[in-house]
Order: C-alpha cells, then structure tokens, then sequence
C-alpha cells in the first residue's frame, strides 16, 4: 500500500506539468499560427483552380510543421520541453489544416459562383 501511495504522489507533479506544459504550447500555438495566410493561401488557390489547387495550401498546412520559439523553452526541464514541442506542433497544424481548408472552401464556392455568373477573370491568364 506504501508502494501504491507513494507512485500515485509522485506522479501527479509529473501529469501536472505535462498539462502545463501542453496548454503552454497550445496557448503558444494559437497566437503564433497566422490564421489569415493559411486562410489567403487556401482562398486564392481555391479561386485560381478550384478544389484541385486549394488542395495544395491543406497539403502545405500539413507538411509544415513550424517548431516553437527556443526562448520560450530556456530553462525548462527536457520532459516539459518534449511535452510542449509535441503539443505546439499537434496544434499548430490542427489550426493550419483547418483554417486552409476553410480558405480552400470558400475559394472553390467562389471559384463556381464566377464560373455560374459566367465571369472569368482569368481568362486573360489562362491559354487553351
């Protein structure tokens, strides 16, 4: 029962900095991504060429994998900077995906609303 009660108390600092540490990271993460680039990069391909470019910026989102500013970790233990590398890099992309997506969708209903009011602003652009 020793055994028990002592693994159990020295766990707990344990799981408490790893929760710390990730909500460091995501809170980190949400102020560091650039909502409206990934936004702008989905929307513009999604109007340049439909879903098959705006498919390029979610591609890009997720290939990217942008690593935490080293000042925020000086001084930290290695398990709270393993945690917190982990957790800002699972967020930054989850914040990435989505908001290219958005910027994709929006771009490809924009991309058929033009093409179903027959405008075709890159028509200048485009040769056949």
């Amino acid at each position: 029962l020793v055994i028990l009660v002592s693994g159990l108390t020295l766990s707990l600092p344990v799981h408490g900095f790893a929760q710390q540490a990730k909500a460091d990271a995501e809170f980190d993460a949400e102020d560091d991504v650039n909502a409206a680039v990934w936004f702008g990069a989905g929307a513009v391909l999604g109007v340049a060429g439909n879903c098959l470019l705006g498919s390029i910026a979610v591609g890009g989102a997720y290939v990217y994998q942008p690593v935490p500013r080293p000042e925020r970790l000086l001084g930290k233990s290695a398990a709270y900077v393993s945690v917190y590398t982990d957790a800002y890099k699972a967020r930054s992309r989850r914040l990435q995906l989505s908001t290219a997506a958005q910027g994709a969708l929006a771009g490809s209903a924009a991309f058929f609303l033009l093409g179903t009011l027959k405008i075709n602003p890159w028509a200048n652009f485009v040769i056949w």
